[in-house]
């Protein structure tokens, strides 16, 4: 059983309890974040599963603010005077039958113009959304309607393919493409969440008619679980690596009995399932989700499966890392980690020996685990469900993550023949280029900013639309640096802050990607920024390192570099004092944004 599953056991009773719990000492708290939630139907059930999967994925107690009811539009209008302006994030939600009742029943009935005023209504509600977005920096979300119902809407209608549900389908097509055309606006998919909930199951008529609230309990914490990821997905790095078991899990059987002939894996059940599985961590391989194995095997029995079944999907060249021994599984997925330079708490562990699985929570609590379940053929939907891996968007570099996984194989492999660290990084023919952020690139910087821990002197959070602001600041600087070598494209590895005031520049923020640790390249991205201080007339130079849990190995970085200690957290230079661009390194400061 996932953690996620864990959490979705719970009773609706339970969770409330334990909402009421957090909320009693919420006084002695850090507070996390701060949503509004604003509709065309009473909100209020769905506070105690929002709040509570928030504190679960955060670790802080977010607070909660409900809209008033059925005032979408003019909320969008005028959020100032309707919601708090300490709220970090606005949540719409509305629904066909709520918003274009009339609407919807002129298209029913064939009366003039039914689908033509929808679209009207949902421009304006597009529309408002695109106003609130140039007035709110914070993150905005937005449902799609699912399924309108009511006594005259029912999708078991005989007709329902040509009417209702045809009108269904335009409107939720008309308010997508809608929305898509206004930036940094997120979905919260209302309309699937309640097709995989079941309509039945999802409805309660009762508490419609008496308070406004269409949903049942259950519905209302599948509502809150889901809108809880999406919002801590905005500042909480997907899990890198997803460390396999074999026998029974890659496959059914057990290769060092059954040989190569006897597993199961194929188009029949129950290797369909398997098959079905790997076509899973194939997409998530093709995301930059790295694969590794930690099985209890003969390495070469495993890897003739690998190479000489018809059947099998993944391959050895889809294998970032593996441990294939009779070691126990903790000490081998920590190898892993130390392998790939990634946390153990960015590896999710997937098993069918619940021993096994104890084994790594206990040991490595950090670590998510997924547990094959004894019924076959429930384990892809077991394992789709884990939102752990879910990815708001898929940048290129994600996507090239497994291809530099390759390249770093074969700089290790040089590694190992040269003499000395200086002739390795001489040897590597690095070229460094640092560049301000721009639209092209603000995606991937933004996930830089939220998922690197171990090179980050402030470990500073800001999600797209905080970074996008200070990209329209005249104040502030954000920088990237993008990385090759011979063996090829690192990608954007890199970012700072720099906020200005007269002729002081400070180093908000410092963080670059494990991948090029070693490479000695944040000596280039601070001489690249020292230059970007002195063209906008800067003569001094502050930066920031607050520790962290994971930070401690940049501790010295300012002061290894010169800097001398201010306060407590700061450290200040003269900018003429920083070291040149290294001489052996290619590239340097590029001022177009466009780069």
């Amino acid at each position: 059983m996932t953690k996620d599953s864990m959490t979705a056991a719970l009773s609706p009773m339970q969770v409330r309890k334990e909402w009421a719990a957090l909320m009693r000492k919420a006084s002695g708290q850090s507070i996390g974040s701060e949503v509004a939630l604003v509709g065309t139907f009473t909100l209020d059930p769905v506070t105690p599963y929002l709040g509570r999967e928030l504190h679960r994925l955060t670790g802080k107690i977010p607070q909660i603010e409900m809209g008033p009811y059925d005032q979408i539009l003019q909320t969008c209008f005028d959020w100032k005077n309707t919601l708090s302006a300490r709220n970090d994030t606005i949540v719409l939600f509305w629904r066909i039958e709520d918003f274009l009742r009339s609407e919807m029943l002129n298209g029913l009935r064939a009366e003039d113009g039914g689908f033509d005023h929808a679209k009207t209504r949902i421009d304006e509600l597009a529309a408002a959304v695109a106003h609130l977005r140039q007035e709110f920096s914070g993150s905005i979300i937005v449902t799609t309607p699912p399924f309108p119902h009511g006594p005259d809407l029912d999708i078991r209608n005989l007709a329902n393919v040509t009417l209702a549900g045809s009108l269904h389908r335009q409107i939720l097509q008309h308010w997508t493409e809608a929305i898509g055309q206004i930036k940094n606006i997120d979905f919260l998919d209302l309309d699937g969440l309640q097709r995989h909930a079941g309509i039945s199951d999802s409805l309660d008529a009762r508490k419609w008619y008496l308070y406004r609230q269409p949903f049942s309990e259950p519905f209302w914490q599948d509502i809150g679980m889901a809108l809880a990821s999406l919002i801590a997905s905005q500042k909480i790095a997907p899990k890198k690596c997803v460390v396999l078991d074999c026998d029974n899990t890659l496959w059914g059987g057990i290769v060092g009995e059954d040989g190569i002939g006897g597993i199961a894996i194929g188009d029949d059940f129950p290797g369909s399932v398997y098959r079905d599985f790997q076509q899973q961590l194939l997409t998530l391989y093709s995301q930059g989700v790295m694969l590794a194995l930690c099985s209890k095997n003969n390495e070469a029995d495993v890897w003739e499966i690998f190479d000489n079944h018809d059947r099998m999907l993944l391959k050895r060249e889809h294998i970032s890392a593996h441990r294939i021994n009779w070691q126990d599984k903790p000490s081998n997925i920590v190898e892993i980690a130390d392998e790939l330079n990634i946390g153990v708490d960015s590896m999710v562990f997937v098993d069918d020996s619940p021993i096994e699985i104890t084994h790594v929570q206990e040991a490595l609590p950090s670590v998510e685990t997924i547990i094959v379940p004894q019924e076959t053929a429930k384990f892809p939907a077991v394992f789709s469900s884990f939102r752990a891996l879910d990815r708001l968007s898929v940048t290129s570099e994600d996507r090239m993550r497994n291809q530099m996984m390759t390249q770093e194989r074969q700089r290790r492999e040089i590694a190992t023949k040269v003499v000395s660290k200086e002739d390795f990084i001489l040897s590597l023919e690095l070229k460094v280029e640092v560049f301000p952020v721009s639209a092209s690139t603000v995606e991937r910087v933004t996930q830089l900013i939220n998922k690197t821990n171990q090179f980050n002197l402030t470990t500073r959070r800001c999600d797209l639309n905080e970074v996008n602001d200070m990209l329209q600041s005249d104040s502030e600087l954000v920088l990237a640096m993008r990385v090759q070598d011979r063996f090829g494209d690192y990608g954007i590895v890199g970012v700072a802050i720099i906020s200005f005031q007269k002729k002081h520049a400070h180093i908000d923020s410092f963080l670059m990607s494990c991948r090029v640790l070693g490479r000695n390249v944040e000596d280039c991205f601070l001489s690249a920024i020292a230059s970007a201080a002195k063209e906008r007339g800067a003569t001094q130079i502050t930066g920031s390192y607050i520790a962290s849990a994971k930070n401690h190995q940049v501790a010295n970085f300012y002061s290894d570099r010169g800097f001398c200690k201010q306060d407590n957290e700061r450290w200040k230079a003269k900018l003429d004092d920083l070291a040149l661009w290294p001489e052996h390194v290619r590239g340097g400061l590029i001022t177009d944004a466009s780069s």
